[in-house]
């Protein structure tokens, strides 16, 4: 075992755990210079030395380039806390990605489930819903709703789209009789759809102003993927107008 002031390349390398080459490297970059060489040109490094070796490793093991290495220790104070901030920001930049990625692999895996053997149409179709939910809603949003859909699991899911779909008909079929849209027939209707939005947004005012912008700036047809059409989303909004504002 060398002593504390006489480390060779060899020495260090081996109570490190790097290897030579790598710290030929470090010298090469001015990241880790020796203390001194030997007349034969050995590399000798001191105590002060192994100990940047171990912060160096530390700094490493966070995941910072070597550039990021070299400004961390020669920074002080706030300037080695900020580049520190800076790779946690960075690694959970990833994370957010990953996230979403995760959130779009599901979605898929979901769609193979309700449709079985689903066309390239239809996947096609599915992907396109996922990509418009996530220019309406932040990852936030998108987590969120991710967190109920979990919770009501299929079952849950199947009677909220039942539900939709009875609605919807009803809701329809007042409107191609000429139901006036204020006519308190249609109170229970209106009862029901808020609930329907109340449950898929959980009373949460950003989702609410997503899912209105989605449905004004895509259409009603392809924001509810062809459940509701312009007519009956006009009709259905003057019924709920006129009893938000009664």
């Amino acid at each position: 075992m060398p002593t504390t002031t006489d480390f060779t390349v060899g020495a260090l390398a081996e109570a490190s755990g790097l290897t030579v080459r790598t710290l030929h490297h470090w010298d090469e970059i001015g990241l880790l210079r020796p203390a001194e060489r030997s007349a034969a040109g050995h590399r000798r490094y001191s105590p002060e030395d192994v100990r940047r070796v171990y912060r160096i490793v530390a700094l490493r093991g966070l995941g910072l380039s070597l550039d990021d290495v070299r400004t961390a220790l020669e920074a002080e104070g706030e300037d080695l806390r900020a580049a520190v901030a800076a790779h946690l920001a960075r690694v959970e930049e990833e994370l957010a990605h990953t996230r979403d990625l995760r959130r779009r692999l599901r979605g898929i895996l979901d769609a193979f489930d309700r449709l079985g053997e689903p066309s390239t149409d239809q996947i096609i179709d599915a992907i396109e819903v996922m990509t418009m939910s996530e220019r309406y809603y932040t990852p936030e949003q998108l987590e969120q709703l991710e967190a109920r859909r979990l919770e009501l699991g299929e079952e849950g899911m199947a009677k909220a789209q039942q539900d939709w779909a009875d609605l919807i008909a009803e809701f329809d079929a007042e409107r191609v009789a000429g139901t006036d849209p204020a006519d308190p027939k249609l109170d229970p209707l209106a009862a029901r759809w808020q609930a329907l939005i109340q449950a898929f947004t959980g009373g949460d005012p950003g989702i609410t102003a997503s899912l209105k912008r989605m449905y004004q700036e895509e259409g009603p047809e392809k924001a509810s993927r062809g459940a509701v059409n312009p007519e009956l989303m006009e009709y259905a909004g003057k019924a709920l107008q006129l009893r938000s504002s009664a």
